[in-house]
């Protein structure tokens, strides 16, 4: 079995949004805030190679939101999933199996892509997985 760490890029958080309840005195030792409280974060993820299988677990946040989504978000750095899979010498079409552990939109965002109008899964050969309880977060909200 081999692990690979596949880099999606940066992106930025409001830190108190992140850290919730804990000081910011406290966070901000460890992911120092910028002038606008925001904190740096990796889009990292993990590539696993074992036998026949080629498993992305979570994948980032893609590319297919507007431009206004992105513009909260600030994205910044210049690694990509390709660029990152191309690395170890892998192709998206490569990839066997996505493994979501949640899904928020910086971890399943890259599951799909546009095709013109039409949203595509974004690892055409790949079996996707996930679990019941963050389906039913994902495709039935709560009002707020």
């Amino acid at each position: 079995m081999n692990l690979y760490s596949i880099n999606c890029g940066y992106f930025k958080l409001d830190g108190g949004a992140m850290f919730g309840v804990v000081p910011k005195s406290i966070w901000n030792k460890l992911n120092a805030a910028d002038e606008n409280n925001m904190c740096s974060w990796a889009l990292r993820n993990l590539l696993v190679e074992a036998g026949n299988k080629l498993i992305l677990i979570d994948c980032g946040m893609g590319n297919k939101q507007s431009e206004k989504f992105f513009g909260h978000y600030y994205l910044h750095g210049d690694d990509n999933l390709d660029k990152s899979l191309a690395a170890y010498g892998f192709h998206r079409d490569d990839i066997t199996d996505v493994f979501l552990t949640h899904l928020h939109f910086d971890h399943c965002g890259g599951a799909i892509e546009r095709d013109g109008e039409k949203l595509v899964p974004a690892f055409k050969k790949a079996i996707y997985w996930s679990n019941e309880d963050h389906w039913k977060w994902a495709t039935e909200p709560n009002a707020r």
